[in-house]
């Protein structure tokens, strides 16, 4: 169990800029206002104040503070309520960690306590020979004007800030920073206790973005849809780090996952294909890093959106999806991460085939396309499984378009023809009787191909 000075600690480092910043904020308004009030009531010699003067005046001000107080915390609650039931209930600790409501309650409170302990000291008499703390009970008179006067603007500082929280962007902004590598190893060790043992509430750091993302969904609300996913894989992809890659990348992997499928579910194809992005933009980010686990993780939730989308016959998604496969591929071999490159090319071939099976036509071009693309990449990185994976893929998919697979392995083939012929081998040797005809058919024109292609060496 963390003690309270670690908590602390997570919070400030979390929080601890806002309040800074906030602070010194309120320090410099502060400064400011005071020196500029001071000016005024010396210019106009505002300073001498009758007893039974400023008892009316320190009295309405306050009852108008108490009054203001009063009404600004009601409708903060209020608005609180309506934002935690439009996107999620975990959305109050923002709230509650924002700055700006303590430091309005805490300037609002010392300027009314410090009215009433005026008003209690005031007596009949002049006013300037009566002390309090040292100086005059003018001096102090004064200054409880200008904190009144002060904390009244500074309530508009406050709505202006409340009102940029309430949108949606900033909610995830500031939900997004509480994704932290340590939350989310707490988490994920939580979510794995063993039957028997005392448990704890599982605060999962990404779970309220996801609450947010889902609730956007369901009103086709693309741009806050957007915004969430955009901000959840940013922030998971600074963290993310060799050691704990496994984990966290599954973990976040699947959030994304649940995502897509409730896209797919509305046929909302449009944030089907930000999942999509996402995933794709957290793949090839893994393989810049060299992060291997973590860019297959990305690779196998894209194929599983992809079956969730073909079987809805989204022809634009699937096509993403290959686009996504390519690109995470090329960064994979780029670093060299060939697990990861022969898994692209592996799911580009499962995606082949749900294409086929669903007539979806961009998307069948799409993968031939890829598959000869990443096999060149392969080739050019010296990735011979890879590759090899890459002619298997094309030999599945052929009857996409015979011709132009057939070129697209004669070409290959003039790069490396060793790893073709044995990848083309391999994959006969594994052939049904039934498809063995079929694929004599296919090897005619791929050496027609080929034989067209060699005088041109």
């Amino acid at each position: 169990m963390k003690t309270f000075k670690e908590k602390i600690r997570d919070w400030w480092g979390i929080h601890g800029k806002l309040w800074t910043r906030r602070c010194i904020e309120y320090i410099v308004f502060a400064v400011l206002f005071s020196s500029v009030g001071a000016g005024i009531f010396v210019y106009f010699d505002l300073a001498p104040t009758k007893p039974i003067s400023a008892l009316y005046m320190l009295s309405a001000l306050v009852q108008s503070q108490a009054a203001i107080v009063a009404i600004v915390v009601s409708l903060t609650l209020i608005a609180v309520q309506l934002t935690a039931s439009t996107y999620s209930p975990r959305v109050i600790r923002i709230f509650r960690d924002n700055p700006d409501m303590w430091l309005l309650l805490v300037l609002y409170g010392s300027s009314i306590f410090y009215g009433l302990l005026i008003l209690k000291t005031i007596k009949n008499g002049d006013l300037s020979q009566i002390p309090l703390l040292g100086c005059s009970l003018e001096s102090h008179i004064f200054s409880a004007y200008l904190l009144g006067i002060f904390s009244f603007m500074m309530l508009f500082r406050y709505m202006l800030s409340i009102m940029d929280l309430l949108t949606a962007e900033n909610i995830i902004n500031q939900l997004a920073t509480e994704i932290t590598k340590a939350k989310l190893l707490e988490t994920l060790k939580l979510a794995k206790t063993s039957e028997g043992v005392e448990r704890r509430t599982v605060d999962d750091p990404i779970q309220p973005i996801v609450n947010i993302i889902h609730a956007s969904i369901m009103k086709y609300d693309l741009e806050t849809t957007r915004v969430g996913l955009k901000e959840a894989t940013e922030q998971v992809i600074k963290i993310i780090v060799p050691d704990d890659e496994e984990k966290i990348s599954g973990h976040f992997c699947k959030h994304l996952e649940r995502v897509g499928r409730l896209a797919i579910s509305r046929e909302d194809e449009e944030s089907t294909i930000e999942v999509i992005k996402n995933l794709a933009n957290f793949g090839k980010s893994s393989a810049e890093k060299e992060l291997e686990q973590a860019t297959s993780k990305a690779v196998e939730s894209l194929q599983v959106v992809e079956r969730a989308s073909a079987e809805k016959g989204l022809e634009d998604a699937t096509r993403e999806i290959v686009v996504s496969l390519r690109e995470v591929g090329r960064a994979a071999a780029e670093k060299g991460l060939e697990d990861a490159a022969w898994n692209a090319a592996e799911f580009l071939e499962a995606v082949g085939k749900d294409a086929m099976e669903k007539g979806l036509e961009v998307a069948k071009v799409e993968v031939t396309e890829s598959l000869y693309a990443l096999g060149q990449i392969f080739m050019d990185k010296g990735l011979k499984t890879a590759t090899a994976r890459v002619v298997k893929a094309l030999l599945a998919v052929r009857q996409i378009a015979e011709k132009v697979v057939a070129s697209d392995l004669a070409n290959l083939t003039r790069l490396n023809e060793e790893i073709v012929k044995t990848a083309i081998k391999t994959y006969e040797s594994k052939l049904k009787e039934q498809d063995r005809d079929s694929f004599q058919k296919f090897m005619k024109i791929y050496k027609q191909k080929l034989e067209i292609l060699r005088p041109k060496e």
